[in-house]
């Protein structure tokens, strides 16, 4: 079932791993070892020590004090209580020490995607982010009552996660400083991953695999993966759409994130999966005897992809026997793609009796676990579909229905759709009938619908129906008329009219009407659009949008009158008030007048002239749209101010209370990072533990420097 493979055997036990670029995995082993692999050749670039005093303790699961990201390496590894972050793409040189974690044992790390977070956790139930690329932290997350377990962390949701040997599981806002998520468990996570903002998908000690969602608050699913596995590492695919876990008896699970339902196991040659990775050839895998694998999953591939293109099914799942890695091959889903087609065929053999047929069509698909569930559904609903089909050579659709009800299932076969299909038939030419002549026609409309006039879902819309048959004559006189509020308040009245022809066809004109004001919108001709806005008022289903583009309408008039005479303040007021979006004409040229004045207040900063700034941005700061452009003028001012004061060698400053005003609007940012670096105060900027998120309606102080004491006065 594996493909064939290559190999790299090191002396301890693989730690962690990760691809660079593609063309460099990058291993950290045992022995706080790191080697660069040229992935072309296979064939090991550089091993460095990452600590020259290291312990060389044997291998724990729990205790992997070192992550490795894109670009940097971390190694809490050193006796001496220190931690470092180390630059992988050229010389290895420590770019940040620290030492958050002293007198403490690191039992679990994480970079983020990008390397901008760290994410670290001691055997204390402490856990700290902190910025690798300075050593400042960015936040203490609360401590739990036992070692921790499992950390995750990603800057693209702004969301980090640890869980503790106390079964605690937090999920913590990186932006907002807040918990997002905060349950006590039924057993120890071992890994856990970010699939988006608002999901994390963890993997507990007893092999039970969980969905959480982080918005509800709840765990979504959970699903027992075996109970004789003990998961040892977890990464997500690069489509979000699997999951691939490993465990201490070395074996490779596939499960759908979407469903949690496993795809694939396979049994690999080495004890103990410590590290996965993928790259677009090699499915890589570390483990705890040392050994490095490189399976190519992409073998045979070709031959795969063209058997399922001539659907030879049962061809491509032949060859899964000899790569079981294609199973999760984009192209496998044209499979279920096939099946879906074979699956009406299916059901209406089963319908028929014809069961030895329909399991001969089905055999080839059942591979696909989404596959073998639904025949196994399918084949539970025989007898079912076998009375179905009675019903409907009978005509007898009323016990139909009712079987329906008590089997929803057989709602989505091509058996009920017929019956539907006939329904939607006979009421359309009963409708007809009724629109021609009212009176007259009234028993011929009756017999069209017989069929279903026992059937208890439609029974009051029939009797209704022909009870009011006046109401068809009446509508096609209000559409005739253009009386269009008058037409939808009888739809509203009488629901049966929205299945007629006319009420499609009365649809399409307030489409068309809708698209109409809109052409007008963009050719900046406000008054016609809200002529025709007013119009499509009329047609009920479309009243919201209608209110939107009349506001819309008037609003830009206002505006046009205030782009026109340079009255940029209550542009910008009018533009927030009315939420006017970007695709507008004038949006766009006053987004062009806002640059403007934005590049305007930057140059005065560059020149100094503070005051001026903050006098010309004063009124701004309280309108929202304004709130990204006003914090970058601010930030530059700060900024500009503790360049100065550095320069005129201002020994009255307090730096950590002037880097704290600054983080209570900013969060931590490269260039305030520069300017501690070039200013020799990074030993300031790592003392300070960020307890709060900026604040997210701001009102900024003119200076951000604090003093040590007051400038004595001079005496005259």
């Amino acid at each position: 079932m594996l493909p064939s493979s290559r190999e790299i055997a090191f002396h301890t036990a693989i730690s962690s791993a990760s691809v660079a670029n593609e063309s460099t995995l990058q291993i950290i082993d045992n022995q706080c070892h790191l080697h660069k692999i040229d992935l072309s050749e296979l064939k090991i670039l550089k091993s460095t020590p990452l600590s020259s005093s290291a312990s060389h303790a044997l291998f724990d699961y729990y205790k992997r004090p070192c992550a490795i990201g894109q670009n940097l390496a971390y190694s809490a590894c050193s006796q001496q209580g220190l931690e470092h972050v180390f630059n992988t793409n050229a010389q290895l040189l420590s770019t940040t020490t620290f030492r958050y974690n002293q007198n403490e044992v690191v039992s679990k790390a994480a970079l983020s995607e990008n390397d901008c977070y760290l994410m670290t956790g001691n055997e204390r139930g402490r856990s700290y982010i902190i910025s690798p690329e300075d050593g400042t932290m960015q936040a203490e997350l609360p401590v739990t009552s036992d070692a921790i377990s499992a950390v995750a962390i990603s800057e693209e949701y702004q969301r980090a996660a640890y869980a503790s040997f106390s079964r605690e599981l937090i999920v913590y806002k990186i932006n907002s400083f807040s918990i997002a998520f905060e349950q006590k468990l039924s057993a120890v996570i071992e890994m856990m991953t970010f699939v988006d903002e608002y999901t994390l998908i963890a993997i507990t000690r007893n092999g039970k695999i969980l969905k959480i969602d982080l918005y509800k608050g709840t765990v979504l699913q959970e699903k027992l993966l075996d109970q004789n596995v003990w998961p040892s590492v977890m990464v997500l695919s690069h489509s979000k759409k699997f999951v691939y876990i490993g465990t201490r008896e070395s074996i490779l699970f596939a499960v759908y994130v979407k469903t949690l339902d496993t795809l694939y196991q396979v049994k690999l040659p080495y004890n103990g999966v410590t590290t996965l990775s993928r790259t677009q050839k090699y499915f890589i895998m570390g483990f705890k005897t040392g050994e490095v694998l490189f399976y190519n999953h992409r073998e045979f591939e070709e031959l795969f992809i063209n058997y399922i293109k001539l659907k030879q099914i049962k061809e491509a799942c032949l060859i899964f026997q000899k790569n079981i890695f294609l199973m999760s091959h984009r192209e496998t889903k044209k499979i279920y793609e096939y099946w879906l087609e074979e699956k009406e065929t299916i059901m209406n053999l089963l319908s028929r009796g014809e069961i030895e047929q329909a399991q001969t069509l089905a055999e080839p698909f059942l591979f696909h676990p989404k596959c073998k569930l639904e025949f196994a559904e399918i084949e539970e609903l025989q007898p079912d579909l076998m009375a179905l089909q009675r019903y409907i050579r009978s005509m007898s659709y009323a016990p139909a229905y009712d079987l329906v009800r008590l089997k929803p299932e057989l709602a989505k076969s091509s058996l009920f759709k017929q019956i539907e299909t006939l329904w939607s038939k006979s009421l359309q030419t009963a409708q007809i009938l009724l629109a021609r002549e009212p009176l007259l026609n009234k028993e011929a409309a009756k017999e069209c619908l017989h069929a279903f006039l026992e059937v208890e879902e439609k029974k009051p819309l029939i009797e209704n129906m022909l009870k009011r048959s006046g109401i068809f004559t009446l509508a096609e006189t209000a559409v005739k008329e253009k009386h269009f509020s008058f037409y939808f308040r009888l739809v509203a009245q009488n629901n049966f009219l929205e299945a007629t022809p006319l009420y499609q066809k009365v649809l399409q004109v307030g489409e068309r009407l809708q698209h109409e004001t809109l052409k007008y919108l963009e050719e900046k001709n406000y008054q016609q659009s809200l002529i025709l806005a007013d119009i499509l008022h009329q047609f009920r289903p479309y009243q919201n949008q209608a209110n939107r583009l009349k506001e819309a309408s008037k609003a830009l008039l206002i505006l046009e009158y205030q782009i026109e005479r340079k009255m940029l303040f209550e542009a910008v007021k009018t533009q927030d008030q009315y939420q006017l979006q970007s695709h507008y004409t004038l949006i766009g040229v006053l987004e062009e007048m806002k640059k403007a004045f934005h590049d305007q207040q930057i140059a005065l900063v560059e020149a100094k002239e503070y005051e001026k700034v903050y006098k010309n941005i004063e009124p701004y700061m309280k309108i929202s749209i304004c709130k990204y452009q006003i914090a970058t003028i601010m930030k530059n001012i700060y900024i500009a101010q503790f360049q100065d004061a550095h320069k005129e060698m201002n020994d009255a400053i307090d730096w950590e209370k002037s880097f704290l005003t600054y983080l209570q609007f900013f969060p931590m940012d490269k260039r305030l990072s520069e300017f501690a670096k070039e200013s020799q105060k990074v030993d300031v900027l790592q003392h300070i533990i960020i307890a709060e998120a900026p604040n997210e309606h701001p009102i900024y102080p003119k200076k951000a420097l604090s003093y040590l004491k007051s400038p004595a006065k001079k005496m005259g």
